[in-house]
């Protein structure tokens, strides 16, 4: 079950009113994606199947058809169907189209977003990413609670143990988090490895922590960790954009981040400058602790 915080508002979950520039940039226009998420985690087992797979692989559905759609996610072409009737769709093709055209207007919306700039040393392009990072990492910090983040740090002071878990650029993720912390006396250690990982999950216990990172909150690898973990006893977090998604349905408690653009590409590091900020946050909120333990060998080293 989630932790809330004394409102009763879920941990991590702000609505402040900002300025309009914020709201263009935080405005999501994946509404049929959002639909295909609440299904992943609140529909029939057969429709939550094919929600997961589109959430997996939304680029690969405007080559797709139907058939193999159903083969895909072992199910009947009625059952397909029937998902995209439960979205309000009249069948595949339409649904279809109206996913497949999201994505096309939100690209378009991300390449222009941001592209008026003062600066004339800076050309557009650039201007526009560094615009939509700043506002990714504005958005995480509105996300962020600082009562939730001094919760976490008490358990990160009190685990004898703390392993962090994540795919691809989630692992840069988990490590880079794990980097910070371990110089503040934090027992963390991270991990890429899914073999590592598994292992690592088996051998937690009642005094561990066990951190999932996932951009999506899709990784099946970082489900099982979580689940692992928390099946031994752990406390478990799982940190993601997505406050529906199968990594929050097995973790303890969720943090959620922002980052530029709903759309992830492969490879992307854009989910990094947020991760930066939550990981200097637990830091601040660690150094102001004052039975906190600094390695000695920190002390000499920058």
């Amino acid at each position: 079950m989630r932790e809330r915080s004394s409102n009763g508002a879920t941990s991590g979950i702000h609505h402040i009113p900002t300025d309009s520039a914020m709201k263009n940039a935080d405005r999501s226009s994946s509404l049929v994606r959002d639909a295909v998420y609440d299904l992943l985690t609140s529909g029939p087992s057969s429709q939550s199947r094919i929600a997961h797979f589109i959430a997996q692989n939304p680029e690969l559905l405007g080559d797709i058809s139907i058939s193999k759609l159903a083969r895909q996610t072992n199910s009947g072409e009625a059952s397909i169907v029937r998902f995209c009737r439960t979205l309000g769709f009249s069948g595949f093709r339409e649904f279809r189209m109206a996913f497949t055209g999201e994505i096309e207007r939100d690209k378009a919306r991300r390449l222009t977003q941001y592209l008026t700039t003062e600066d004339t040393h800076v050309r557009p392009e650039i201007a526009n990413l560094s615009a939509a990072l700043q506002h990714s990492v504005a958005a995480s910090a509105r996300l962020l609670d600082y009562a939730q983040i001094e919760r976490l740090t008490e358990r990160l002071q009190s685990a004898t143990r703390v392993e962090a878990f994540g795919m691809g650029v989630s692992a840069v993720c988990a490590e880079l988090l794990s980097h910070r912390l371990i110089w503040l006396g934090i027992p963390m250690h991270s991990t890429g490895t899914v073999n590592i990982a598994r292992g690592l999950a088996h051998g937690l216990d009642a005094s561990a922590f066990a951190i999932g990172i996932s951009y999506e909150g899709m990784s099946e690898e970082t489900v099982a960790f979580l689940k692992t973990a928390r099946d031994r006893g752990a406390y478990t977090l799982a940190i993601t954009t997505r406050d529906k998604s199968a990594v929050s349905e097995v973790a303890h408690e969720v943090l959620l981040l922002s980052s530029a653009g709903p759309w992830p590409e492969p490879g992307s590091a854009r989910l990094m400058p947020s991760m930066a900020l939550l990981s200097e946050c637990i830091a601040e909120c660690l150094k102001g602790h004052k039975y906190l333990k600094i390695p000695q060998s920190s002390r000499t080293k920058s």
